[in-house]
């Protein structure tokens, strides 16, 4: 008879090795812990592992014995097992992938000092809360107090107080002897949150992202799963560690794109924070000014409980809104990018020594380099897509795969010695505008070029905090959270840029950006004004950002959505297949889309395609995508078996993203 034997992944990345093995366990070794790290014989070398469970294997298997012991205890909790099991059933993903995401960080050659830190002393704030705060964090504080598994959406108006509620929310949470989990979608802001929760809670407050040092990131791995931190801050991995006892979850601006992983696997943090609720009987919070469809479609559901803060506390008022048609002002001929009122209203400020942010969601000096004989785009020679010019370091960039290269002398293409053209404005162009146009101003630049050396994003934002700038020039950066009580004038430079994006979410993104960027103004005692510059002002994406009509776009978005049968009335999965000839991607999507058409039915799920994707060339390989919408949940098994046959191919990749975000 078969004896049980120890359900082994393998940690290796390769399609053909993905499922689980069974090995021996030796004598000496007992049983060891599901979750425990292992070293095992796999063909002809020894690869690390990890036991997920103990089963009878088929008869006839050539079993082999379990190396060695890799730790003395499991790298995973129960949960975070189980867990992992969700992840890979729900985002049609390998288990092992899944488990090497979610795996501790090295362990230190060298022993760590481990300082347990005292219970801290709460430090008061002496905020008086708004009939609306206290009586959202009633509820909050009634629903950890029963310790039952709660959803709620935190719908506040920018610079209402949500922090304020998260932060009394996390000391009831503290005094019951539980944890939080406070998830950002940037790093940038983890310092700014963390100063203001380790103001009031000492040193039980650690912070979790990627960039942090080794040494570091273990010990803040070790001090949560010992309990010993009570509150970490962080970013969508955060959403990982090892809480031995989660209370109170909090997703600030949870309707960022930021939650959602863009590699595999495509993970979103919030999904993975629902899931970690349920288990733990824990609360969460979503919050937000501008909430995603999702979690605003599931509170009119009822499946989450809608809290609503509609003012700024007292003497702070919401900003005046102001709309530029540029249709109006190129009629007028002025065709820069500033209209004229705006410019006025930037001068006045100026004058006044208060400070102003302009938004322009455009990274380098010019989008387009074109040939001004034969008309011809400079492109990347690796992706289907135009060039940027960036003037800092004279060259041309592609902002997919970060080739660069010099700007030529003639054209590629013809060969005329004629210079090549600009076209289109970037954030680089606008800083040297400005600075012509406004000489005595000190301007700051935030975005991805500006912030590329370790520090820099706080440098720039601790300069403008204190003063040392009038303007702060930005891309997305500066929508994100940021509270300077001295700007009383946001400038939108142009609004549209991505509401054209070959994206469902365009419209909402367009909005929540809108409306997060104007929540920068007038956050001080000072009253603010918002100019928002578009070449669409009757798009209701931008009249609902500009007019405070929030009603307006999720209805428009909701009716939209159902009528095409898009998330969050149905499901939808990307199946993107990707290799360097382009006829063997296109041969084999044709061949998995005809397959998936005969085993799915059209009633329950819509196989669209194969087409080439909107950038249908990355990094030299060729890329061609499968839509599958409709009750996907259903047929997970389904999709995934069939899958798992055509993910064997040695030149083409597959990738499977439920979900999906961008293109």
């Amino acid at each position: 008879m078969v004896e049980e034997c120890a359900e082994v992944i393998v940690k290796i990345n390769h399609p053909r090795v993905g499922g689980i093995f069974h090995y021996l366990v030796p004598d000496e070794m007992g049983k060891p812990l599901p979750g425990t790290k292992v070293s095992v014989p796999f063909g002809n070398r020894v690869v690390e592992g990890w036991i997920i469970g103990y089963s009878k294997p088929d008869p006839g298997i050539n079993l082999r014995e379990i190396a060695e012991l890799d730790g003395s205890e499991p790298d995973f909790t129960e949960e975070l097992l189980g867990l992992a099991h969700w992840m890979s059933s729900y985002y049609i993903h390998p288990l092992g992938e899944i488990l090497n995401l979610i795996s501790p960080p090295p362990k230190p050659k060298r022993p760590l000092k481990v300082s347990v830190p005292e219970k801290p002393q709460v430090h008061p704030n002496g905020i008086i809360l708004t009939s609306e705060q206290q009586e959202a964090l009633d509820k909050i504080t009634k629903a950890l107090g029963n310790r039952e598994n709660s959803r709620f959406l935190l719908y506040g108006v920018t610079g209402s107080g949500k922090t304020e509620v998260y932060e009394r929310a996390a000391e009831a949470t503290l005094a019951a002897g539980r944890q939080v989990l406070y998830l950002v979608p940037e790093i940038a802001l983890t310092p700014q949150m963390s100063a203001l929760f380790k103001e009031r809670f000492g040193e039980q407050v650690a912070v979790w992202h990627h960039r942090l040092a080794g040494r570091e990131k273990y010990r803040t791995w070790e001090g949560i799963r010992n309990g010993e931190i009570g509150i970490l801050i962080g970013t969508r991995s955060a959403v990982f560690a090892p809480f031995r006892s989660l209370g109170l979850i909090v997703i600030d601006e949870e309707h960022d794109p930021a939650y959602k992983q863009q590699q595999k696997p495509y993970y979103h943090a919030r999904q993975v924070a629902l899931w970690r609720a349920r288990y733990n009987r824990a609360v969460i919070v979503l919050g937000s000014a501008t909430p995603s469809l999702e979690s605003y479609t599931s509170a009119a559901w009822g499946k989450t409980q809608l809290l609503k803060l509609t003012k700024r506390p007292p003497g702070r008022c919401l900003p005046k809104i102001t709309l530029v048609d540029l249709r109006k002002e190129q009629q007028g001929g002025n065709f820069s990018f500033i209209s004229e009122y705006l410019m006025g209203q930037i001068k006045l400020r100026l004058s006044r020594q208060e400070q102003v942010i302009l938004f322009l969601n455009r990274r380098g000096f010019a989008p387009l380099v074109f040939c001004p004989v034969c008309g011809e785009a400079l492109k990347c020679s690796n992706c289907s897509i135009s060039l940027i010019y960036h003037q800092q370091t004279k060259e041309l960039r592609c902002h997919y795969c970060n080739a660069a290269r010099s700007l030529p002398r003639a054209c590629p293409s013809c060969g005329s010695p004629r210079k090549l053209r600009f076209l289109g404005i970037g954030i680089q162009r606008v800083e040297k505008d400005l600075k012509q146009l406004l000489p005595g101003a000190r301007i700051l630049r935030l975005d991805f070029d500006t912030t590329r050396k370790k520090g820099s994003f706080l440098r720039i934002l601790g300069s403008f905090s204190k003063g040392k700038a009038d303007i702060l020039l930005g891309t997305q950066m500066v929508t994100k959270g940021h509270d300077f009580p001295g700007v009383t004038l946001v400038g939108v430079l142009n609004a549209d840029l991505s509401l054209h994006l070959p994206d469902y979410r365009s419209a909402e993104h367009t909005y929540q950006l809108l409306t997060q960027v104007s929540g920068r103004a007038g956050r001080g005692l000072k009253p603010g004004e918002v100019v928002v510059q578009t070449f669409y002002p009757e798009h209701y994406s931008i009249k609902s950002a500009c007019q405070r009509g929030d009603y307006l776009v999720y209805l428009e978005e909701a009716q939209r959505r159902q009528s095409l049968g898009y998330p969050p009335f149905s499901e939808l999965i990307r199946v993107r297949l990707s290799g360097k000839d382009e006829e063997d991607v296109l041969k084999l999507a044709s061949c998995l889309a005809q397959e998936m058409k005969g085993i799915l039915e059209p009633c329950q799920v819509v196989v669209l395609g194969p087409a080439p994707a909107p950038v249908y060339r990355v990094k030299g390989y060729y890329r061609y995508q499968i839509m599958l919408k409709g009750n996907c949940r259903r047929v997970r098994r389904k999709i995934n078996d069939c899958l798992a046959v055509y993910r064997k191919s040695n030149s083409v990749i597959i990738s499977i993203e439920v979900d999906p975000f961008g293109f």
